[in-house]
C-alpha cells in the first residue's frame, strides 16, 4: 500500500485542525489547546490555537475537532493479507515458528482458505478494499505492504495508506522484508548483507520463538557480522539481554509483537530486559490470525504485559513506539511520527481532550477514532468531520458506522485498480466466498477456464516459505492441497469486540486469564 491521495485541480487544500495537540516531537510537548495549519500533504505549522492567522490561512476552514490530536500510526510488522481471518484457536503451546503451521487445522482454516482468496481476482480484489479500511479506522496509516500481481508481474498495491516498502516519495526511504530463515550458505548470507546495506530498514523474522532453533536464527546473524543499523528483528523473542544490548549498540531496531507471541508461545520479550538495552522498538500487530486486529488493541495488550512484568513501561513511551519511534525504525523520522511544521499530514484524531494524552490513546477504541488523514486527505472519521474535509468531490465517502456513531471512509485514491469496490461491497463478497470456500474456488477456477487466461488481480502471500514451514514432501503436499480447505470460515470483524471474539479469546489455552478479562474490560 502507497498513499495515492487526490487532489483538486483548482487549488490545494487548506485547512485548520484544533484540539489537544499531542506532538510526540524530541521534547514530547503537549499544546492543551493548539491547532495544526495542513496545506495539501503537508504540515505548516502547529501552534497555540490563540494567535493570529498567516494571511494564506485566513479563508481557511477551521474545525474544532473536539479532540486528541495525535501523528498518524505506524505498524511495522503485519501480514495484512491474512487479516479477513479471525482469531485461530490455537491448540497448545510453540516452541517456534516452525511447528504450528504444521498442525492440520492451521492449513485448513488459515493457510488454504487465503490461497483460495488471494488467487482469485474478485475476492483478492475485496481482501484489499476491506483490509486497508480495517487498518484505516483504527489510526493506521503506515504498514507493511500489499503484494499483488498484475499481468505476470509483481507490484506493491497502491492505496490510500504509506507503504514502507514502496513510498513513492522521495522523501521517505523504502525498506524491506524477510520473512525466510537466513540459510547457512555464502550466497544467501551474501545477499542478505546486500539487503542490509540497500535498504533503511531490512525487516527480518528473527528468534520468533522461545527455544535453541530460534536462539540460533540470532547467532546466525552474529556470526557473519549482520546485525547493523538497518536490521529490524520482527518479534526477537529467542534473544536474551546481551544480545538485546549488541542490537542497542550496533544501532539494529526491534519490532516488538507481545499478542502474537502470548498467544503461540505463552511468553514474549522481557520488557525490563527491552527497556534497559535501550534498543529501539516499535509495535507491530502480526496478523489477525494469532495476533491483534489493530494497534490500538495491541497497545493494550502491550500496557497489560508491561505491568504483569512489573516493568516501568510509560504510556509515553508505548505511543512513541507506534508513532515517533517506529519512523526511527523505518528510517522515516524526518518526515512521519511527529506533528511539526513540513512534517507530511498524517494524524489520527481521537475523541475527548481529558486526563493523560498517552493514556487516553492507548486506552481508546474504534468507536473514538474521530479522524484518519494520510498525505493530507481525510481518510476515515466521524461523518460530520469527514464531511467538512471532504475536498474531492466528485469521489463521495462511504457512509460506515462504528456502535451507533455514523462514520465514513474515503477510499479514493490515484491510479488505483479499487476505485470500483466500495468497503461494504467488498465485505459482503468476501461473506459470500467464505461461506462455502470449495463451491467458491469451483466457480472461479470454471471463471478461469472460460476466460482462457490467468486471474487479472492476485495476491502474493507473504507468510508461507515451503522452507521453514514444510518439514518434508508429504507436510508440503498437505498445505498446498486445496482440496483439505474449510467448507466456511467467518470473515474477521473490522472492529475488536462481540460475542464471537471474545469466545475465540477465552478459548485461547497460552494466555493468562487476566489479559482476556483486561481486554473485555478495555472494550467494554
Amino acid at each position: 500500500m502507497s498513499t495515492g491521495a487526490s487532489k483538486p485541480t483548482d487549488a490545494v487544500p487548506r485547512y485548520i485542525l484544533e484540539g489537544r495537540v499531542v506532538t510526540l516531537n524530541s521534547r514530547d510537548e503537549v499544546l492543551e489547546r493548539g491547532r495544526i495549519l495542513i496545506r495539501g500533504s503537508r504540515i505548516l505549522a502547529v501552534e497555540p490555537s490563540d494567535g493570529p492567522l498567516p494571511e494564506a490561512f485566513q479563508d481557511a476552514p477551521i474545525i474544532d475537532t473536539r479532540g486528541t490530536l495525535y501523528p498518524g500510526l505506524i505498524d511495522l510488522h503485519n501480514h495484512f493479507v491474512y487479516d479477513v481471518l479471525t482469531l485461530w484457536r490455537v491448540p497448545k503451546r510453540y516452541l517456534d515458528r516452525t511447528q504450528w503451521p504444521r498442525h492440520a487445522e492451521y492449513a485448513s482454516r488459515i493457510s488454504l482458505p487465503i490461497r483460495v482468496l488471494a488467487g482469485h481476482a474478485p475476492s483478492a480484489r475485496a481482501i484489499v478494499r476491506y483490509i486497508e479500511a480495517k487498518a484505516l479506522l483504527a489510526g493506521t496509516t503506515t504498514g507493511q505492504g500489499i503484494r499483488t500481481r498484475v499481468s505476470g508481474g509483481e507490484a506493491l498495491f497502491r492505496g490510500a495508506m504509506r507503504n514502507v516498502e514502496e513510498p513513492r516519495d522521495e522523501h521517505l526511504p523504502a525498506g524491506s522484508t524477510r520473512v525466510m530463515d537466513l540459510h547457512d550458505d555464502a550466497e544467501d548470507i551474501e545477499s542478505f548483507r546486500d539487503a542490509l546495506k540497500s535498504r533503511a530498514a531490512y525487516f527480518y523474522h528473527l528468534g520468533e520463538g522461545v527455544d535453541d532453533y530460534a536462539h540460533r536464527r540470532y547467532l546466525d546473524l552474529a556470526e557473519h557480522d549482520l546485525i547493523q543499523p538497518s536490521l529490524v528483528g520482527i518479534h526477537s523473542l529467542g534473544l536474551q539481554r546481551q544480545e538485546l544490548d549488541t542490537m542497542a549498540s550496533r544501532g539494529a531496531k526491534v519490532v516488538w509483537s507481545p499478542f502474537s507471541n502470548l498467544l503461540l508461545y505463552g511468553q514474549t520479550l522481557s520488557v525490563p530486559d527491552l527497556l534497559g538495552s535501550g534498543v529501539t522498538f516499535c509495535l507491530g500487530c502480526d496478523w489477525s490470525p494469532t495476533g491483534s486486529k489493530n494497534l490500538l488493541q495491541e497497545l493494550k495488550v502491550a500496557r497489560h504485559e508491561a505491568a504483569r512484568q512489573g516493568a516501568s513501561l510509560s504510556s509515553r513511551t508505548l505511543v512513541r513506539a507506534v508513532t515517533a519511534d517506529a519512523a526511527r525504525v523505518a528510517g522515516w523520522q524526518a518526515q512521519v511520527g511527529t506533528l511539526r511544521a513540513n512534517a507530511l499530514a498524517d494524524l489520527l484524531i481521537i475523541e475527548g481532550t481529558g486526563g493523560d494524552p498517552y493514556d487516553a490513546l492507548i486506552s481508546a477504541t474504534e468507536k473514538q477514532v474521530r479522524l484518519v488523514i494520510v498525505d493530507g486527505v481525510a481518510r476515515f472519521g466521524d461523518r460530520a468531520l469527514m464531511d467538512k474535509l471532504a475536498f474531492d468531490r466528485s469521489h463521495p465517502p462511504e457512509n460506515w458506522t462504528v456502535d451507533g456513531i455514523e462514520k465514513a471512509f474515503y477510499l479514493w485514491a490515484e491510479d488505483s485498480p479499487l476505485n470500483d469496490l466500495g468497503f461494504e461491497a467488498a465485505r459482503s463478497l468476501l461473506d459470500e466466498a467464505m461461506a462455502d470456500l470449495p463451491v467458491f474456488r469451483q466457480r472461479m477456477e470454471h471463471a478461469v477456464r472460460e476466460r482462457g487466461g490467468p486471474e487479472p488481480f492476485e495476491l502474493v502471500l507473504d507468510n508461507e516459505p515451503q522452507d521453514v514451514f514444510a518439514t518434508g514432501p508429504e507436510t508440503a503436499a498437505f498445505i498446498t492441497d486445496l482440496s483439505r480447505v474449510a467448507g466456511r470460515i467467518t470473515l474477521d470483524a473490522p472492529t475488536v469486540g462481540g460475542p464471537d471474539y471474545w469466545e475465540l479469546l477465552s478459548a485461547q489455552v497460552n494466555l493468562d486469564d487476566t489479559l482476556k478479562q483486561q481486554l473485555r474490560q478495555d472494550y467494554a
